[in-house]
């Protein structure tokens, strides 16, 4: 069996080392591609319910935003499109990312929030005081995401989608404070 192996050449470095390469280089494509080929479902999560939202005593109730669309870390890969916003209800704070939300398809986008401006990478890691958020839940559509009693929205400069398995920006969109 082996003098067969060796006359066939199957014992020798250039096959076993471009078998493990074409491995390794499909199992790459595969991870970049498998958000495009079998992407989450669009959400529709609908808005808190007026019994939900917190009394005038709460403050400010609501506070806006909008993902740039001319942020300089975008390009045609990775993206993020519409609007948001954070609304304050009786259990807290809630992240609402509305219907007209789009995001480019990517393996393990988080929702970041972070305390100075951000539009590109750069921008990202030199926020020391970012704070990791949760998984992004789906690419296109409205969702609902509670913040934490630790996470104050209203100390923040804007909110972030970031790719953690490749460390790429994929947008942002600044709070707007009244």
């Amino acid at each position: 069996m082996i003098a067969l192996l060796r006359r066939l050449g199957f014992t020798s470095f250039a096959f076993w080392f471009g078998s493990f390469g074409a491995f390794i280089l499909g199992a790459g494509a595969m991870l970049v591609a498998f958000p495009f080929l079998f992407p989450p479902p669009v959400l529709n999560e609908p808005a808190p319910v007026a019994a939900m939202l917190a009394g005038p005593e709460a403050g400010r109730q609501k506070i806006a935003f909008e993902f740039d669309q001319n942020a300089p870390g975008r390009d045609l890969i990775h993206w993020a499109n519409g609007s948001g916003q954070l609304i304050r209800t009786k259990q807290g704070w809630l992240l609402r990312l509305e219907k007209n939300f789009e995001a480019g398809p990517g393996p393990n986008y988080w929702i970041y929030f972070n305390t100075t401006g951000t539009g590109e990478e750069k921008d990202f890691l030199a926020d020391k005081n970012r704070v990791k958020f949760a998984p992004l839940r789906a690419f296109k559509g409205a969702q609902n995401y509670l913040l934490p009693m630790t996470i104050d929205p209203e100390k923040f400069h804007s909110v972030t989608i970031w790719c953690e398995t490749f460390g790429v920006y994929i947008g942002s969109a600044k709070l707007a404070k009244s």
